[in-house]
């Protein structure tokens, strides 16, 4: 679990205390602001952090109600505990049908306190997926996942010419994203010489606008993909936030039709903010054991992590051949999610692309023998089809 940034508000100083002391011995909580005038505390609550509040009953006589309202305005996702320090503890639990997420009687119940601040953040990344899901409704873009647990499975090529593809072959607008923060590897696969990169949207992330996007992007002649290179560096990868990928997502699909996210194999903060926000996932596997084996332990860990549903995920088998001991039909017998295409085992005909940064696939009408890349252009359809993309 990550850390709960709290909010404390309370006007009296002593009870104040005792909760900085109690709650810097909490393993999962980080008091990030102290408000000492609940009246003005709406004006304080910043309202785009991800903060649990813990409001105390104030000393002061004047309409708690009005200020739990004032709060949610500023800031429709936090979840807010009220601490009661008075005898009528019914007239407190009347607070919940105006926001409060729990109340508790202070000092009877203080050891609870540690509980409800983790099923307070719980509740808060609940309230925060809602409201992106509510403001994404309005977005029109397709979010398409490409990811595998196992390094070495070609995730980054696939992510990369299943994106040129499919700007190729569709009329939409199609980006794609490196979100390989350390290391990514897009610019070159492609050969790409571009000097700016995701680490130049961090400073409006909270405000990107399709003009400050559209300044960081590269742009491919030959497919007109469009593609937003990672920082490639480990000390600006520690800048972003599970917060930061869930408004670039939802930016980035209100100015595109398709986003193609290349996702490293780790799964941290940054990469199960971006399988949580796809619309669909492409899970790359190769028929081999320890590929599968790792396959279903990733993929048994998302859905614990509520991110599956039987229509949201296909695998794209890398590097296929009948040689293989491992059949797709024993693939398939293996997992309950289709296989969405197959990419044939042939490194003789993708050799020179490779070595040169090239796409696979150059142009729509290029003529295709077996192998690869038509396999590639395949996939692509296939998943154009199961998005609902034209």
């Amino acid at each position: 679990m990550s850390t709960a940034k709290v909010v404390l508000i309370s006007d009296d100083e002593q009870i104040l205390q005792k909760l900085i002391q109690e709650i810097s011995f909490y393993s999962h909580a980080v008091i990030d602001e102290i408000i000492d005038k609940p009246r003005e505390a709406y004006l304080k609550v910043n309202p785009k952090e991800a903060q649990v509040v813990v409001f105390v009953e104030p000393v002061e006589d004047f309409p708690v109600k009005q200020v739990v309202k004032q709060i949610h305005k500023a800031n429709a996702a936090v979840p807010i505990l009220f601490l009661s320090r008075s005898e009528d503890f019914k007239a407190s639990r009347s607070l919940f049908r105006d926001g409060v997420t729990d109340v508790l009687k202070i000092p009877d119940e203080l050891s609870e306190l540690e509980a409800s601040i983790e099923r307070a953040y719980g509740q808060l990344r609940t309230n925060r997926r809602k409201l992106l899901a509510d403001r994404t409704s309005f977005a029109k873009g397709t979010v398409l996942a490409v990811y595998s647990g196992k390094g070495g499975s070609g995730t980054s090529l696939l992510a990369a010419n299943m994106a040129n593809s499919l700007a190729l072959q569709s009329p939409q607008r199609v980006l794609l994203i490196d979100l390989d923060l350390q290391f990514g590897g897009i610019q070159t696969l492609l050969n790409i010489r571009h000097d700016r990169h995701l680490g130049d949207l961090k400073s409006v992330i909270h405000e990107l606008t399709e003009s400050q996007v559209n300044n960081v992007l590269y742009r491919m002649e030959s497919s007109n993909l469009h593609v937003l290179l990672s920082p490639g560096s480990p000390e600006q990868s520690e800048h972003f936030k599970s917060e930061d990928i869930e408004l670039l997502l939802f930016a980035c699909r209100s100015y595109f039709d398709l986003v193609v996210l290349d996702i490293p194999k780790e799964l941290n903060e940054v990469s199960i903010s971006a399988l949580t926000h796809s619309d669909h996932i492409f899970y790359v596997v190769t028929l081999e054991r320890p590929a599968i084996v790792r396959m279903q332990g990733v993929l048994d860990l998302l859905e614990r992590y509520q991110l599956l549903r039987d229509d949201n995920v296909s695998l794209i088998v890398n590097r296929f051949s009948k040689k293989h001991d491992i059949g797709l039909d024993e693939l398939k017998r293996m997992t309950r999610f289709p296989v969405c295409g197959t990419i044939m085992d042939d490194f003789a005909q993708l050799q020179r692309p490779i070595n040169l940064g090239l796409p696979w696939q150059q142009s729509p009408r290029q003529k295709l023998k077996r192998g690869p890349v038509k396999d590639l252009v395949q996939l692509s359809a296939s998943a154009l089809q199961r998005v609902g993309g034209e």
